[in-house]
């Protein structure tokens, strides 16, 4: 995506796969073909398929749902039956709150042992952030991993994790752009 915005109010080119935006003064573009005859005269031909979105938003880049609205139109959801899905009907898995600027990136099973889940979050807007993760699910331990699910020190099992009084909710620290992946075994 990009985004042009002023005090109030703001546009974004939402699109699900080109890179090519330009702006110059108040009008954006998007490249949306680029086909160089050399080294290979037969680069990029044939038929493309994208798709684009202008998003209009009130307020700043950072006060808008634009990092939001271009992941849900990159990444739509996925609905996949389930065979207890009577036991979590009115509450996900895992849910987010408090920070705008976290998105919640991925849930999925630990590739060790099978047995846990990987959360994946990343603060979006190049600010700190502390939010909010709970679950439904029955927690034993969370350690804080890295990308290849690694724990990040044996020592501190989850730095910058903090547990909260409501049951199953956790409060998670990030710094600008970071990503945290924790690790939930049960």
């Amino acid at each position: 995506f990009a985004d042009l915005s002023e005090f109030g109010y703001g546009v974004a080119l939402i699109n699900d796969c080109k890179y090519g935006h330009s702006t110059l003064g108040n009008t954006m573009a998007l490249t949306l073909l680029r086909a160089p005859k050399s080294p290979d005269e037969y680069c990029d031909m044939g038929r493309h398929q994208f798709r684009y979105a202008v998003y209009p938003h009130s307020g700043t880049f950072s006060e808008s749902n634009v990092v939001r609205e271009a992941y849900q139109f990159n990444v739509p959801l996925l609905q996949l039956p389930a065979a207890s899905t009577h036991i979590f009907h009115d509450h996900p898995f895992f849910s987010l709150s408090g920070a705008r600027n976290v998105v919640l990136d991925a849930v999925k099973v630990a590739e060790d042992d099978g047995q846990g889940y990987i959360v994946r979050m990343y603060e979006a807007y190049g600010g700190h952030a502390r939010a909010t993760l709970t679950t439904q699910l029955p927690v034993a331990e969370v350690t804080k991993v890295n990308i290849l699910e690694e724990p990040m020190d044996s020592a501190n099992k989850a730095p910058g994790i903090r547990w909260l009084e409501h049951p199953r909710s956790l409060q998670v620290q990030f710094k600008p752009f970071e990503v945290v992946s924790l690790k939930f075994t049960f």
